[in-house]
């Protein structure tokens, strides 16, 4: 998995195209939100086939399944171990493009726009710049 080129302005579109777009299990939670900036900036997708969902209770059993019951953080290595490309990184150097799973009540899958987190809740994208991050990568390129 690489970068393209023009990944930039393919992230800064998909902001865009979705900034008011609302919450929707197995369509636009935060996995769902994460991949789609991931296949914006390489044109691949990281979800396994198996991550599909169309509710809370059937995305922690998939999470869980895949995770080995260690969490989403676990799960989304797990995957990543499947490609190349994607490189885990420190937490004080993530950077814009950089995704990773950070901790409120549950873990959350997250992207970064250079100055902070972008999730989703009911009204669209929510951005947060406190957050405790518990893993991050980096996709080359």
């Amino acid at each position: 998995m690489k970068k393209l080129p023009h990944w930039e302005l393919e992230f800064d579109a998909t902001v865009n195209r979705n900034l008011y777009r609302p919450f929707n299990w197995g369509e636009w939670d935060c996995v769902h939100l994460t991949n789609t900036f991931i296949k914006a900036m390489t044109d691949e997708d990281l979800l396994p086939e198996e991550w599909s969902w169309s509710n809370k209770e059937q995305a922690l059993q998939s999470i869980l399944k895949y995770g080995k019951g260690e969490g989403l953080a676990v799960a989304i290595q797990n995957a990543i171990d499947l490609k190349e490309g994607i490189n885990e990184i420190d937490k004080s150097y993530i950077s814009k493009g950089d995704f990773g799973v950070h901790q409120e009540e549950t873990e959350l899958a997250f992207v970064f726009d250079g100055f902070a987190s972008l999730g989703t809740d009911k009204d669209g994208l929510v951005i947060d710049s406190d957050i405790k991050v518990i893993k991050a990568w980096r996709i080359d390129g």
